[in-house]
Parts: C-alpha cells; sequence; structure tokens
C-alpha cells in the first residue's frame, strides 16, 4: 500500500472497530541500510511495479495506538521462531538478505 492510499488510516480503521484484546498481525517488504537489499528492492520493485517498502520503525508506526506484541517487528524468519523450533537445521545462523526483505509483527489493541 503506497503512502497516497493512507496505510495508516487502513489500520485505524479496523483497530476503531474491532474490541479491545483483538491481535493484528503484519508482515511487510521491509527497507534495509546495505547494498544487497537496496538491489533486491530495486529488482522486486520493477517486478511488482508498485508498492513502498518501510523501515521496522515506519512498520512500528502503522500500529499506532496498538501494543506491539515481542519480539517487535523483526525479520519473518525470526519471529517467535523459538515456540516453533529453529527453521534451520544445525541451529540459528546468519539471515540472507533475501530473508530479512519481509518483516513480520503482532500488535494487540489494548
Amino acid at each position: 500500500v503506497n503512502d497516497d492510499e493512507d496505510p495508516a488510516g487502513i489500520v485505524r480503521y479496523w483497530r476503531d472497530r474491532v474490541p479491545s484484546g483483538s491481535c493484528f498481525f503484519v508482515s511487510h517488504f521491509r527497507s534495509g541500510n546495505n547494498p544487497e537489499t537496496a538491489e533486491a528492492e530495486k529488482v522486486l520493485q520493477a517486478t511488482f511495479g508498485r508498492g513502498r517498502w518501510r523501515t521496522d520503525a515506519e512498520i512500528g508506526a502503522l500500529l499506532d495506538g496498538l501494543d506491539i506484541l515481542e519480539p517487535g517487528i523483526v525479520p519473518a524468519p525470526l519471529w517467535r521462531s523459538e515456540e516453533a523450533g529453529t527453521p534451520w537445521k544445525g541451529g540459528q545462523r546468519e539471515l540472507t538478505v533475501w530473508e530479512r526483505l519481509i518483516a513480520a509483527g503482532m500488535a494487540r489493541k489494548p
């Protein structure tokens, strides 16, 4: 969702209509601060033709008025991975650039 489509307003619309205790899950393309991520963003943007990549802070800001749950906004493979068990044989390892491109998080309405 591009900025001119008011993504925060979309979340706010639903936030205001659900009961307290409701949860919102978000997954989002995330901007990185390195040449590899910038190149991946460029390739995927050319493929999709539209869309908006955001930093973790920008993604978190879309959840204004909600309590972001642990572990916060993180690369999707790391979101609650301890509950599902490690997704990799042999234990933890460094994430690839591609694995860092999607952020995930959950927030609860107070």
